[in-house]
């Protein structure tokens, strides 16, 4: 399974939130989630909804295998900003590392479209279904992936989830 962080389109408004964002991003780049939440805990209560603000707190719950704060805490960003494609991503990657493979399934499945073109919808179906033992739709996945974007073929052959349909 890849998880990626998204690039935004759009940066908050309020420049009070360009420093603590920022920092926080730092200090994840540093291995340091939790001075990352310590950052993000100082923002003005009026922005911690932000979306800015709950994506990177979900990164560094993340970094932290909170896995199920960060679960709860993407599906809750989607529901307040369903135009945030991060939301679904981090949803996905928090259900699969709770071992929730099959919700984790029907979050893509109800993905909104941009996910579809990517392909990392396809490359995450395939990890699921090849662990769930659906080869034949491993393999139909991981193809469409690869077909949209070819970079995913090296990951591919080095990933654990879809070892079973290199054997």
């Amino acid at each position: 399974m890849i998880m990626l962080h998204l690039t935004h389109k759009k940066l908050e408004p309020d420049a009070e939130l360009a420093r603590p964002l920022s920092a926080s991003e730092g200090y994840l780049f540093l291995g340091l989630p939790e001075e990352a939440l310590g950052e993000l805990d100082r923002v003005d209560s009026e922005h911690r909804n932000s979306a800015s603000v709950l994506r990177m707190r979900i990164r560094a719950l993340l970094h932290m295998r909170r896995w199920e704060e960060a679960e709860s805490l993407s599906r809750e960003g989607h529901a307040v900003y369903p135009d945030e494609e991060e939301f679904t991503v981090q949803r996905v990657f928090a259900l699969d590392q709770l071992n929730q493979g099959g919700q984790a399934v029907q979050v893509l499945l109800a993905a909104p479209h941009w996910l579809r073109r990517t392909g990392i919808l396809h490359y995450n179906l395939a990890c699921y279904e090849a662990r769930l033992g659906d080869l034949a739709k491993a393999r139909q996945c991981i193809r469409a992936a690869i077909q949209i974007n070819s970079s995913f073929k090296k990951n591919a052959r080095n990933d654990p989830d879809l070892q079973r349909l290199w054997n």
